[in-house]
């Protein structure tokens, strides 16, 4: 499984994050919100 990393996703962030974890990528993120 590989490894990936948001920080802020914003608009165009909140569906690649999703997109990555469907497709069996490790993600995590981080919001300071």
């Amino acid at each position: 499984m590989t490894r990936a990393a948001f920080l802020g996703l914003g608009v165009m962030g909140y569906p690649m994050a999703g997109w990555l974890s469907k497709n069996d990528f490790e993600v995590a993120v981080y919001n300071r919100t």
